[in-house]
């Protein structure tokens, strides 16, 4: 007593380290916080279920009901938030060209999507945040002066 300690049996054990990268593997945006940290979660879950099952060991049955809530709480978090990065601005550019069609947008296009409202500096930041992970494509256009830039969501 005081020094027991729960561990994984054979199979749990396979079937963890199988798991185990999808789960400590960090995502962006405000889903990515929220499912922060799902493989310790996961483990103490089924560490949980296998103690309330008077168990020794933390078998295939726990990991597997353990990676259930976590697989549910997931899928309720991406229902709510959505791929939103918890950034108002690049959220919004984000959701424009998602419904600028084909064409893409230009800076000029997103400028009057903020109704000027916005500084460059600020829409250069959410275009970087959102290039950051992975959001957004762009291309330089060739034009009579310095080339513009089109973007497009991905």
């Amino acid at each position: 007593m005081g020094n027991t300690r729960v561990k994984f049996d054979g199979d749990a054990s396979a079937l963890w380290e199988k798991k185990y990268p999808a789960l400590s593997e960090g995502k962006p945006g405000l889903l990515g916080a929220i499912m922060n940290r799902a493989e310790a979660h996961a483990v103490r879950l089924a560490l949980i279920y296998a103690l309330l099952g008077c168990s020794e060991f933390i078998g295939t049955e726990h990991l597997k009901a353990a990676l259930a809530v976590i697989e549910y709480a997931h899928n309720s978090a991406r229902y709510i938030w959505g791929e939103a990065l918890g950034d108002p601005t690049a959220d919004e550019i984000l959701r424009a060209l998602q419904t600028g069609g084909v064409a893409g947008m230009t800076r000029w296009d997103l400028n009057n999507h903020f109704q000027r409202h916005k500084s460059a500096d600020e829409l250069d930041r959410a275009l970087g945040v959102l290039a950051e992970f992975g959001r957004i494509r762009s291309i330089a256009e060739p034009s009579g002066g310095r080339p513009g830039i089109r973007y497009w969501a991905i």
